[in-house]
């Protein structure tokens, strides 16, 4: 009978609300990790588009995307709408960048404290 109890670990109201915090953060970090991953394939595409229009033959006019629609702008246009849209992207994945850290700061500090109470009795590590 003592067996079972020494093995048996009471899990407190606030235990469990570290446990629940722990899960959503790691549920928002695995949301900002995809976010960030679209937006370096983002970034790669604006990186891309602005290489062919440094080799486009085209010296008018050149279709750039807006949304679903293309629109005829200048060279020089596209150029500096690219520009901007790099920009804006950089200043995204920043920002991702630091929330990421944050959490992941939070997520060490709630495992420190989990770890400390049930050991081995809980699993906190990505699989």
């Amino acid at each position: 009978m003592s067996s079972k109890s020494e093995t048996e670990m009471q899990v407190s109201f606030e235990d469990q609300q570290k446990i629940n915090k722990f899960a959503r953060h790691n549920a928002r970090l695995e949301d900002i990790m995809d976010e960030l991953k679209a937006k370096e394939n983002e970034l790669q595409a604006l990186e891309d588009a602005e290489s062919d229009l440094l080799l486009s033959m085209e010296k008018d006019k050149v279709s750039y995307r807006i949304g679903d629609v293309f629109i005829f702008v200048t060279l020089d246009e596209a150029q500096e709408m690219i520009e901007e849209k790099k920009a804006n992207v950089a200043t995204e994945t920043k920002g991702l960048r630091e929330k990421q850290d944050t959490i992941k700061q939070m997520m060490s500090d709630l495992k420190v404290q989990l770890y400390a109470k049930f050991g081995n009795n809980i699993n906190l590590e990505p699989e």
